[in-house]
């Protein structure tokens, strides 16, 4: 039932034999997402003072187990600050590379809005903030077949930052979540639902560069962590 996705994503049958099907679509369909196949970023909502960049340039990989191909996901990401409720919307293009030759590629996109519901401080002082994320993407195999994916998922983001040497800042954030993930396969649609865990440092400077690193998981029984990097700047 399932080798269709497993020949597609590199995911290896042995290492989620003990999910069930409902698992197994979500987190394939989340993983294969934008909102899944990049890392998060340490990015505060609607403040026009933190200098930070709207254009990101990302990068992430990851693997199931030590038998399965690297998966190398590159994508861009541009944020908008929108003129109500300290928010954000961000748009996300993303492409999926296999370590297999054999293996053919995926192309993503997604959309993320981000409020901020709660902050104290600002850029020039330690602060701390309280957000509500969420995200909607798809993603389509560009193989043979004609697999498709497709997600929504939110998140609560707990945030801080202080300022730092050199006229730069620094930023964290954590943000715990849920997500739905559906999949399209030879054999019919399959969806459930996984929780999610992400979590970014990023650093920027006064002149709008920043550098991004992330950790994000999709729970599952033995499933992998992914590591991210990512350079953003400000756009003029």
């Amino acid at each position: 039932m399932w080798a269709g996705v497993f020949l597609a994503s590199g995911v290896i049958p042995c290492a989620v034999a003990a999910q069930s099907a409902s698992d197994r679509a979500a987190w394939d369909a989340l993983i294969l997402s934008p909102v899944g196949a990049l890392a998060p970023l340490a990015h505060e909502a609607g403040d026009d003072d933190s200098r930070q960049g709207n254009v990101w340039m990302r990068y992430e990989r990851w693997r199931y187990d030590v038998h399965d191909a690297i998966h190398n996901n590159t994508g861009v990401t541009v944020f908008q600050q929108l003129p109500f409720a300290s928010s954000e919307l961000s748009i996300t293009g993303a492409y999926l590379t296999l370590s297999c030759a054999a293996c053919p590629s995926w192309v993503s996109g997604g959309a993320s809005l981000q409020s901020t519901l709660w902050q104290h401080g600002d850029v020039d002082e330690p602060s701390g903030s309280v957000g509500l994320r969420v995200d909607v993407g798809g993603a389509h195999y560009r193989g043979e077949s004609q697999t498709t994916a497709a997600s929504v998922a939110s998140a609560v983001v707990f945030g801080v930052g202080r300022p730092f040497i050199a006229q730069s800042h620094l930023s964290a954030a954590i943000s715990p979540g849920i997500g739905f993930g559906r999949i399209a396969l030879f054999d019919g649609i399959h969806s459930g639902t996984r929780p999610t865990l992400g979590a970014a440092l990023a650093w920027t400077h006064s002149s709008g560069v920043a550098v991004n690193l992330s950790m994000q998981r999709i729970v599952i029984a033995g499933g992998p962590r992914q590591l991210g990097v990512a350079v953003g700047w400000t756009r003029q």
